[in-house]
């Protein structure tokens, strides 16, 4: 008998929510109910969207009822995307350098966002991963949101990435090469596709792009912009005089050869970084991809087939949803993408709920089993004190026979008490010299990884190593000292620092000392690096060296 799940899955839209119920029974999946909200706020502030959020999920929860944990859908536009490669470590160290990396490419500190990775490609010596973060304000308020509607949040997914799942699932195992182009209200998520993975972008370029030239070219206000939009998307604009047809044209036509542009570039990109061919197929999906003739346009701009994705044909509905999900097919591909992650072969699937939040749902799902288990607890002791006051007596007479036999005993615990002690000291002493001998071989491994790191990295070698050991305040007899080694070195310039002739390249010689770090992480014996220190003193002064200084936390379990 296949095993049958039910979700509830919500895709929380720039402009809208849309929640649906679905069940999957095997490797099938099943729409049982689809509902959807419109965001009531002004579209061209970013800043109200938490809140109109927050307001249209308690409206939707109440008008249809729904109740339990949630999956939410966290929009392209609410996202940071940053592709990395990092070398090839243990599974462990692999967060840590994904960090680090990350550090250097995006606008915020780590702290300030939650942030998960995909990894996407993996080329033997290199791993491509996907950096998807959210600010940590927006997932909390959005989090706190869903809890004041009723519901229980269980994961947090990314928009960005979710098409795959069901391009996956819909296209034949996708044995062509496919471009998955999502049109949101706010922005685009790009989605190059194929057997062998995907490569994902998002483009600031959305519905609200058009609808805001609509509101400059006419001089209106943007909800006024946004119903005239709406009415060009139904091809309905025999209201409007000549000079607004035209104009509306206009900005439709502009909106389209902007979003052409960015097709192309995409493109351009992921054939230079994958080495891939173009993509035969363009697969339209997101509200804003009714616009008229939008697939036509980018069919005879881009030379390539161009066609309407069709996310329900392999979707089994259930009687009510039956009834109005031809409604949602422009918006449905990423919850469609989300309920298929746990029934593909390779799913993309990411998860930015805070650890705090993880913790409560996880309180919240066993409390029902805590209030039984604490009921029958209570309980328990009853019988126990029925029986208690027969025992009394006969345990009262156990205790004086027990405290006659311990009196002998009772005089010899001075002398157990001093032999145990002095075990406690030979076991100490054993210990420290297992330590000794372990890390001696622990050396000659260490030195030797840092001697073939430093010769691949060429032209580089290391003046000083030193050991810096710190004593815990109060140590325990098991506890160990922890410690750091610094290593300082010098690396030969071989370009010429003649500022005549454009000088060295710093940001070069800058990536040699981290690549040189990276391959000294990666050694067992060690935990994590700090930034390393670089002086450009002697280079300024015209020497050919550049000195450096690294500090690498030792893994305390594997002394040195």
């Amino acid at each position: 008998m296949s095993h049958k799940s039910n979700r509830l899955i919500i895709n929380c839209g720039a402009s809208s929510i849309i929640a649906a119920s679905i069940s999957v029974e095997g490797t099938q999946l099943r729409i049982n109910k689809i509902y959807s909200e419109d965001l009531q706020y002004d579209y061209s502030s970013e800043s109200a969207w938490l809140d109109a959020t927050t307001e249209a999920l308690k409206s939707l929860t109440a008008r249809h009822k729904l109740s339990g944990a949630a999956t939410v859908i966290i929009p392209g536009d609410q996202l940071l995307t940053k592709t990395i490669r990092i070398p090839q470590v243990a599974e462990q160290k692999r967060k840590q350098i994904i960090a680090f990396e990350a550090q250097q490419s995006i606008p915020y500190a780590l702290d300030e966002v939650v942030w998960d990775s995909q990894e996407v490609g993996d080329d033997g010596i290199e791993t491509e991963v996907l950096f998807i973060a959210c600010k940590a304000d927006t997932i909390y308020g959005l989090c706190d949101g869903i809890s004041a509607s009723g519901l229980q949040v269980e994961a947090a997914s990314a928009a960005t990435i979710l098409n795959y799942n069901s391009l996956q699932y819909t296209e034949d195992e996708l044995n062509q090469d496919l471009l998955s182009v999502n049109i949101g209200a706010r922005s685009t998520n790009i989605l190059f596709a194929n057997a062998n993975g995907f490569f994902a972008r998002n483009i600031a370029l959305g519905g609200n792009t058009l609808t805001q030239s609509i509101a400059d070219g006419l001089g209106i206000n943007f909800t006024q912009a946004e119903a005239l939009k709406l009415k060009l998307f139904e091809s309905d604009c025999a209201e409007a005089d000549d000079a607004t047809t035209k104009l509306l044209k206009d900005c439709s036509d502009a909106f389209v050869q902007r979003m052409r542009q960015e097709i192309t570039r995409s493109i351009v990109n992921y054939r230079r970084q994958k080495n891939a061919p173009a993509p035969s197929t363009i697969l339209l999906s997101g509200g804003a991809s009714q616009l008229p003739s939008l697939g036509k346009q980018l069919e005879a701009m881009q030379q390539m087939s161009v066609r309407y994705y069709e996310p329900l044909k392999s979707i089994d509905m259930g009687p009510e949803a039956a009834k109005n999900v031809e409604d949602f097919v422009p918006q449905v591909s990423e919850i469609i993408g989300e309920a298929a992650s746990a029934i593909i072969a390779k799913p993309a699937a990411v998860n930015l709920l805070p650890e705090e939040v993880k913790a409560k749902t996880r309180f919240a799902a066993k409390k029902p089993f805590l209030l039984a288990a604490a009921f029958f607890l209570a309980l328990a002791p009853w019988p126990v004190v029925m029986s208690y006051k027969k025992a009394t007596v006969a345990y009262v007479q156990q205790a004086e026979s027990f405290n006659t036999i311990a009196a002998p005993l009772t005089a010899n615990k001075s002398v157990l008490y001093e032999l145990s002690e002095s075990a406690k000291r030979l076991q100490d002493d054993i210990r420290r010299v297992e330590g000794l001998i372990q890390s001696k071989a622990n050396w000659i491994q260490f030195c030797a990884e840092l001697q073939l790191s430093l010769t691949e990295v060429e032209d580089v070698w290391l003046d000083q190593l030193s050991v810096v050991r710190t004593q815990p305040e109060a140590q325990s007899r098991e506890g160990d000292s922890s410690y750091s080694i610094t290593l300082s070195g010098e690396m030969l310039v071989r370009e010429s620092i003649d500022t005549g002739a454009g000088g060295v390249d710093r940001a070069l010689l800058t990536r040699r000392i981290k690549q040189l770090q990276s391959s000294f992480i990666a050694s067992e014996f060690v935990l994590e690096a700090k930034q390393p220190v670089i002086r450009w003193t002697k280079l300024n002064n015209g020497l050919n060296v550049l000195p450096f200084l690294i500090n690498l936390s030792v893994d305390t379990t594997k002394p040195l």
